[in-house]
């Protein structure tokens, strides 16, 4: 056991080390498309090789040492997982990420419930909990198989989640965070994010079929939104509402969204290391203390939409989201894992995983979904 413990202490020292080299490397190298796609390829691969014959995943991965966990699998990161594969099908359009999505997604109908009235469909997930913003997920996951693989695309179970959906709205615009089947679900705002995961969904399903009712639920929570984070001392880091504005914005052009997610972004940035900062291994992260890569990630997912709707709009501060976007890359970039890691016990195992950050080696499928989003995103605008 001695012996044991002595060897993995001195693995940990030496990626320790490792992990500084490659991460003040990174910031030092260029970043093009090409090697933002390569970045979010060898994400794929990783998801690939962890997914199981169900369709689920292996939800948790040890990189150090090459032990998957047994813990309760979340639904609402599996539906992200799976609209992120279908995201790099399209970029790529490699089969392997196709026949992967496809997969995942036949294991999240699994899920899927009828509601009460027979005309929603809800997302059971494995807490017995019924989430607004599994539900807003998994409408994600389907619009975006009704795009790009429509011979495998299910509109009704999406418009059955969408009404679901438009059920747990109330006439101020906000939503519930639970769709109520045992009476003792917490009440109120649960989730910073769930709100704009779902009206993403519904805006993502209105641009397939029309229906008035989302678009409009989707403006109706979006002001409700915007007028509740105007009031608060700080904007929160909410990157959905900021893709979801974007998105509304592209329906209807409404510069009040642009602005709200542009001053998201800067408020973000603000919390974003430079290398002025004491900690110069830390750019392109964000605070508060040591940065971790999936909060980088979804950040940058939110500062994608508001720099496209900077472009959009001739907003001034277009090229300041730019540079944090460039910077975020490199950090991203810095926290991947690769084959040729001589300190992980199964290098090629663990080869296009995204660990939690610099000494955290525990890869779970959503920090991977949300770098391969935040790559694709990066690279799409801005290269």
């Amino acid at each position: 056991m001695i012996g044991k413990s002595v060897g993995i202490a001195g693995r940990l020292l030496l990626i320790l080390i490792t992990a500084s080299s490659v991460t003040i490397q990174g910031f030092a190298d260029d970043v093009d498309r090409a090697r933002l796609i390569a970045a979010a390829r060898a994400g794929g691969d990783y998801l690939v090789r962890m997914q199981k014959p169900d369709g689920s995943f292996h939800y948790t991965y040890d990189a150090l040492e090459d032990r998957v966990a047994t813990e309760t699998y979340n639904i609402l990161r599996h539906a992200g997982t799976a609209f992120a594969l279908l995201d790099l099908y399209e970029t790529t359009r490699d089969a392997r990420y196709l026949e992967s999505a496809r997969q995942a997604i036949d294991f999240l109908k699994t899920r899927f419930r009828p509601a009460r009235d027979k005309k929603g469909l809800y997302v059971l997930d494995f807490d017995g909990k019924t989430k607004l913003g599994a539900n807003g997920l998994a409408l994600i996951a389907l619009a975006r198989q009704l795009e790009l693989d429509p011979k495998r695309g299910d509109r009704v179970s999406a418009e059955r989640l969408a009404n679901l959906i438009l059920s747990l709205q109330d006439k101020d615009g906000s939503f519930a965070s639970y769709y109520r089947l045992h009476g003792h679900e917490p009440t109120g705002s649960v989730s910073l994010y769930y709100p704009g995961e779902a009206m993403l969904g519904l805006a993502r399903l209105f641009k397939l079929n029309g229906d008035r009712r989302l678009i409009e639920s989707v403006r109706l929570g979006a002001d409700h939104l915007i007028a509740a984070q105007k009031k608060m001392e700080t904007l929160p880091d909410d990157s959905w509402l900021m893709q979801t504005l974007e998105a509304a914005h592209g329906i209807k052009k409404e510069n009040r969204y642009a602005d709200h997610a542009i001053n998201i972004a800067e408020s973000m940035i603000a919390d974003q290391y430079t290398s002025a900062s004491r900690h110069p291994e830390y750019e392109g992260g964000f605070r508060p203390g040591r940065p971790r890569a999936t909060p980088a990630a979804s950040r940058a997912e939110g500062i994608v939409a508001a720099y496209r709707l900077a472009r959009a709009t001739g907003d001034a501060r277009a090229p300041g989201l730019a540079a944090a976007l460039k910077s975020v890359a490199r950090f991203l970039l810095s926290q991947q894992l690769n084959a040729n890691d001589s300190s992980l016990r199964t290098p090629a195992r663990a080869a296009g995983g995204f660990r939690e950050s610099a000494t955290s080696w525990q890869v779970r499928i959503d920090y991977v979904q949300h770098n391969i989003s935040a790559l694709l995103g990066i690279a799409d605008a801005l290269y």
